[in-house]
């Protein structure tokens, strides 16, 4: 079976290349704690949006549920905490496994691209203290839209959709990539990608069996 090249490889960050999923879910049960009334409520709207930053998740929750249309103060302190509360344990959580050794195989090779909904000074902070950044070409963090991030590497690298993939582990990352007709391979998270009809994968050691089996890389 004839495999297709890859020109172009970009991927999501939380649940797809480190185990951070929980880390933030708990730190977003902890801050709506505080108002119990409204715990459940905010914890399906924050887990059917996983492609919504916190600073928005905040504000939603300020704005729309606690009705405090100009509290722009509550919402940054929200916000605040929840990097307090998420930061160095992301730093610190193990990554997926196999995630690693692909990384490593696709370095030099294609250029990577990380596509992530953590803020842009967050993401940078972590990758560089996880020693990852040596890895990406772009790290693009929120305020983010991934469908325009991908389109704007896909044109940026002159490569088709043909050319690209991108690894994720939510139904939106899934979306992303097929309405812009790229290649998605989803990794196996808490996020309902199983939900989408889409082969997934638990570890990066299946995906890259997986990868072995319909592409290789550009310049492999």
């Amino acid at each position: 079976m004839k495999r297709t090249d890859i020109k172009v490889i970009a991927l999501d960050f939380d649940g797809t290349l480190v185990e951070s999923n929980q880390i933030k879910d708990q730190a977003f049960a902890t801050i709506f704690s505080h108002w119990p009334e409204h715990k459940e409520t905010m914890m399906k709207w924050h887990l059917a949006r996983n492609n919504v930053d916190r600073q928005e998740k905040m504000r939603y929750f300020v704005e729309n549920i606690l009705e405090q249309l100009d509290n722009i103060e509550l919402i940054n302190e929200l916000s605040v905490k929840f990097s307090k509360l998420t930061l160095q344990t992301i730093v610190d959580c193990p990554m997926v496994q196999g995630a690693q050794e692909f990384l490593d195989d696709c370095a030099g090779k294609v250029p990577l691209f990380l596509v992530s909904a953590t803020p842009q000074y967050e993401l940078n902070k972590i990758l560089k203290k996880r020693h990852m950044n040596e890895y990406f070409l772009e790290a693009h963090g929120a305020p983010i839209n991934k469908v325009l991030i991908l389109k704007k590497i896909m044109a940026d690298e002159k490569a088709s959709p043909n050319e690209m993939l991108y690894i994720g582990d939510s139904p939106e990352d899934k979306h992303a990539a097929m309405s812009l007709g790229i290649h998605f391979i989803g990794k196996q998270s808490d996020r309902n990608l199983n939900s989408t009809n889409h082969s997934f994968y638990n570890n990066f050691i299946k995906i890259k069996e997986q990868f072995n089996q319909h592409y290789r890389l550009w310049n492999d």
